[in-house]
Parts: structure tokens; C-alpha cells; sequence
């Protein structure tokens, strides 16, 4: 079942009191991916309500949302990607996920790219981005991808966040995709070099 607006008030108000402690991030095998798509789907709707560019423009439904998330579940079946989330303990509501997509490539057993970092609205400037990326970074290195790439929009907040993180700026691309308002805005590409220095 997706949570509709009154539940999003109720995550509001219980996230007050909780810390990003209790916010544990978790990876999902394949059945526990399936059963999150609705919670992931709710939070790709809360993310492009918010303005975040994230594949979709403002009014994305929740089923639309879904279909993106649930084309993914053959990756996560297969181990090509890793779907982590955080959830509210209180209720169980999905408040962050982000992608590890390993590199198909035979040349490039060493890359994987992180996708989908969001977190909702009312969870945000708790430390749980961080948290989320700190989870795909260590499966990474432990699964041997050291080399890390992402894309967000140029100028952005996450653009900011993932600066503030280490991830290096490899150039920026004019005109690459509309904004959820439908304006064409710049993305920035992203590497991360995870070997020790």
C-alpha cells in the first residue's frame, strides 16, 4: 500500500525525535526490493515534488514511479545492482534509498555508478545521504568496485553534497535534461576513487 499525504504528515512528526542513528540503512535482496517498490515509488513522487532532477518532471505519478523501480528488480535479482534504503523505525516508511550498479563491462570489473540517492523531504539534514552513500561505498569496495561515478544536476544542493563528500568533478554537460519544472539545466559528471591513498 502506498502512503498517501497523511502518512507523510505522520513521518513528518516522527522523524522530529528521531536521529540518524536509529535510521538504519539496509540493503535489499531481491524479495525485499519487490516489496519496497511502492515506498521507493513514493519517494521519487516526494523527490521531484520537492524539485530534486531524478529521471522525471513535475507530476510523476506514483505508478509511473513504480514502473522505474520495478524495471530494475531483474538487476537487483541478478547482483548487477544493490538497492539500499533507510526507513522511519516507527512506521516502516521508506525515507532514503540509493543504487550501487555494478559495470557490466568485461573491461571495467573495478566501476560501478550510484544512482537514485534520495531522501525525503522530511527526513533531510539528518545525516542520512551521508549514511546511505557511506553503505554503497563500503559494498562497493567489498565487492572490489573501487572506481565510482554519479550525475546530478549542475549547481544543485546534491551537486553541493556530493562535493562536500570527496566526489571529484570530471566536467559538466549544458542542456543534459529538463529539471522537474521542464527547464533544460546542466549536469555535472562525478568520480570517486575509493582505494586507499
Amino acid at each position: 500500500m502506498l502512503h498517501d499525504e497523511a502518512d507523510s504528515i505522520e513521518v513528518d512528526a516522527e522523524l522530529e525525535t528521531i536521529g540518524v542513528d536509529a535510521l538504519a540503512v539496509d540493503a535489499l535482496d531481491a524479495e525485499g526490493y519487490a516489496a519496497a517498490i511502492p515506498g521507493l515509488a513514493a519517494l521519487i513522487v516526494d523527490a521531484v515534488a520537492g524539485g530534486a532532477s531524478v529521471n522525471f518532471l513535475a507530476g510523476v505519478s506514483v505508478d509511473d514511479a513504480a514502473a522505474w523501480w520495478s524495471a530494475r528488480l531483474p538487476d537487483v535479482r541478478d547482483g548487477t545492482t544493490t538497492a539500499f534504503v533507510a526507513r522511519n523505525p516507527a512506521t516502516g516508511a521508506i525515507v532514503g534509498s540509493t543504487l550501487l550498479i555494478r559495470s557490466r563491462n568485461e573491461n571495467s570489473p573495478h566501476r560501478a555508478e550510484i544512482g537514485k540517492v534520495l531522501v525525503h523531504r522530511s527526513a533531510r539534514r539528518r545525516g542520512l545521504g551521508r549514511a546511505l552513500m557511506a553503505a554503497a561505498e563500503d559494498r562497493a569496495i567489498s565487492d572490489g568496485r573501487w572506481l565510482l561515478i554519479l550525475d546530478t544536476q549542475a549547481g544543485s544542493d546534491a551537486d553541493a553534497f556530493y562535493r562536500a563528500l570527496g566526489w571529484r568533478e570530471l566536467g559538466t554537460m549544458p542542456n543534459h535534461a529538463y529539471r522537474s519544472d521542464g527547464v533544460l539545466a546542466p549536469t555535472t559528471y562525478f568520480w570517486k576513487d575509493l582505494r586507499p591513498a
